[in-house]
């Protein structure tokens, strides 16, 4: 008797030691769901007047590593490029995690015209805490040498 309880004893230790996680890699849902906030970011670009609203897109993330103040300058560099005309989704990656290791990350990349110029700008995503998701990481890379 006492072996048989031992023996369920480690099993369940065991079971509940155990990760049980289902991954998402690049599903359509996931993508829809995150392209939401570039998506957003492009239009507080064009037409959005409150620039809080930009920096509400950002997550913590993004602020332990750059302050407000360069977030600030940046997107000031980017203007003067020129105003964003268009946009067009060239890439994207999605890794959903769920179960008791959960996260969700997303990768997007567009083409940018603004102005005479293209740029490729590329958005690194993470889900919070609180479950909404967020810029970590914002690139831009322009062609100088075809000016």
């Amino acid at each position: 008797m006492k072996s048989k309880i031992a023996y369920l004893l480690i099993t369940l230790f065991l079971l509940l030691s155990c990760n049980f996680n289902q991954f998402y890699k690049d599903r359509e849902s996931d993508k829809a769901d995150g392209e939401k906030i570039p998506q957003k970011f492009y239009w507080e670009l064009q037409y959005g007047t409150n620039q809080d609203n930009v920096h509400k897109l950002f997550g913590e993330k993004f602020f332990e590593v750059t302050d407000k103040a360069k977030l600030e300058e940046l997107l000031s560099m980017v203007t003067k490029i020129g105003p964003v005309e268009e946009y067009n989704l060239s890439k994207w990656e999605t890794l959903v995690v769920k179960g008791t290791d959960p996260k969700s990350e997303y990768l997007f990349t567009y083409d940018v015209k603004r102005g005479n110029e293209t740029t490729h700008e590329t958005f690194t995503l993470q889900k919070d805490k609180e479950g909404n998701i967020k810029i970590v990481g914002y690139h831009i890379n322009q062609d100088l040498l075809n000016k």
